[in-house]
């Protein structure tokens, strides 16, 4: 009898550490993986540390190929410029076959500013017009706008000597005076200007009847102030243009998933992050917005 008990006894000893090791296993939450394509390596690294996903980064070219690699399904999440993806999801697009449907707003980011620099030995009063100008960054998606800008200026493409680098090479370039002049659209403010106006580069003003020139072939380019001191040694405002930037996604993509990805840009980003992003203005994307976006700013305003 005795020998009964204990073997029954020894054997819930054994059965339940092995039950406890099987329920630990399949009640231990999974991550969800998002599949991230962002030219920002700010955002992106913010995106990497949040510990609930699990996070691929996917190095792919310009806005446009990103837009089209969420459309095939490839990646889940990325950013572009809000003229490209509008462009992308009404199209045509230039140069594409069809429309990229497939694509859905999570949140509207930041503004990318077009800088123009020109160098130290450069007079501005003689304009643009015989000038070796980077034009733009080559896995930048607004390629053609710094081709567009100088003609707004009343300058043929034709008439200056126009290339594409990376900024930091670009700027290396200007400093160097291998280039004469740099276009360059980025969030400010950013470091390789900085040191270009370090070095003694000068940036211009884009205002006047330029800007309503170019705007017939971007209208979702804003008039932008660049608030004095956004750079060391800029003691005045400087009127220009910029562009907003979009988080954006897959339309087929999980609508809690989309929920918990903008809950946390909003909760869970470091401040850097966050103070890049106005909540009022986040949702008024120029694509139709993710439904589990929508859901998170709904619940969001009925907290207030």
């Amino acid at each position: 009898m005795w020998s009964r008990q204990a073997a029954l006894v020894l054997g819930v000893l054994v059965v339940l550490p092995g039950c406890g090791t099987s329920a630990a296993v399949e009640t231990a939450p999974s991550r969800p993986t998002v599949r991230i394509s962002l030219r920002s390596t700010n955002l992106l690294s913010a995106f990497v540390d949040l510990t609930q996903f699990s996070i691929q980064a996917v190095t792919i070219g310009d806005a446009q190929k990103r837009l089209e690699a969420l459309e095939e399904g490839s990646i889940d999440v990325t950013n572009a410029a809000a003229d490209v993806t509008y462009a992308a999801f009404y199209g045509p697009p230039s140069g594409g076959a069809a429309r990229l449907q497939n694509i859905r707003g999570i949140a509207l980011m930041y503004r990318s500013v077009v800088h123009v620099l020109i160098g130290p030995s450069v007079n501005p009063r003689n304009g643009l017009r015989g000038l070796r100008i980077v034009l733009g960054d080559p896995a930048s998606g607004n390629r053609v706008l710094g081709e567009r800008l100088v003609n707004s200026m009343g300058v043929s493409t034709s008439a200056i000597r126009g290339e594409f680098a990376p900024y930091d090479i670009a700027v290396d370039k200007l400093l160097k005076g291998d280039v004469d002049a740099v276009i360059a659209t980025v969030h400010p403010p950013q470091e390789p200007i900085a040191r270009a106006l370090r070095g003694g580069a000068r940036l211009l003003e884009i205002d006047g009847p330029e800007v309503d020139r170019l705007r017939r072939h971007y209208p979702l380019l804003r008039r932008t102030l660049l608030p004095r001191g956004t750079y060391a040694g800029q003691d005045t405002p400087l009127h220009t243009v910029g562009v907003d930037l979009l988080l954006v996604c897959r339309a087929d993509l999980d609508t809690t998933l989309v929920y918990e990805l903008t809950r946390a840009l909003f909760e869970d980003m470091p401040n850097h992050v966050r103070r890049q992003v106005d909540l009022h203005r986040a949702p008024a994307t120029v694509i139709p917005l993710h439904p589990g976006a929508v859901r998170y700013y709904r619940e969001r305003e009925m907290r207030r």
